[in-house]
């Protein structure tokens, strides 16, 4: 009999799915807290003026984010770190994910970079960015050269 439950063949189940659970997210199945990327969530909002980013930061201290923007392309980026534990403590389940982080996020449109605020509160980020305003079409005449 093994030692987690009296079914062997569930026991076997739970080990393969953490097995996978770890190739999947570049753990070493023999450490439970090792440090793997991981994405925060994020919402995108267009309006026609603008858009609303919103990301889910739970734990990571304002100081360590960072937000960039480049055309159309906007960055956030940072670190979250395990909290301290007692040395004899061990974990018996380990969900959340620690270490670096970046989000690129595609926007429809180019970005006025004079034109975004970003705001943290509650472990949540809200960025807001206003479009550039459309190029203006202006033709240009071409003059006879006489030669």
């Amino acid at each position: 009999m093994s030692q987690q439950g009296d079914d062997p063949i569930e026991d076997l189940q739970r080990q393969v799915e953490r097995l996978f659970h770890d190739l999947v997210y570049h753990r070493h199945p023999s450490s439970h807290f090792a440090e793997a990327p991981w994405s925060p969530a994020a919402d995108l909002v267009v309006m026609p003026a603008g858009a609303r980013i919103l990301l889910e930061l739970a734990g990571v201290p304002q100081a360590n984010v960072r937000v960039t923007l480049r055309g159309r392309t906007l960055e956030v980026s940072g670190r979250r770190t395990p909290p301290r534990e007692p040395a004899e403590a061990h974990y018996h389940r380990a969900e959340i994910y620690f270490g670096e982080f970046r989000r690129v996020i595609e926007l429809p449109w180019e970005a006025d970079p004079d034109n975004v605020h970003a705001h943290y509160r509650n472990g949540m980020l809200e960025i807001e960015v206003v479009t550039l305003p459309a190029p203006t079409r202006h033709d240009v005449p071409v003059e006879k050269h006489e030669t």
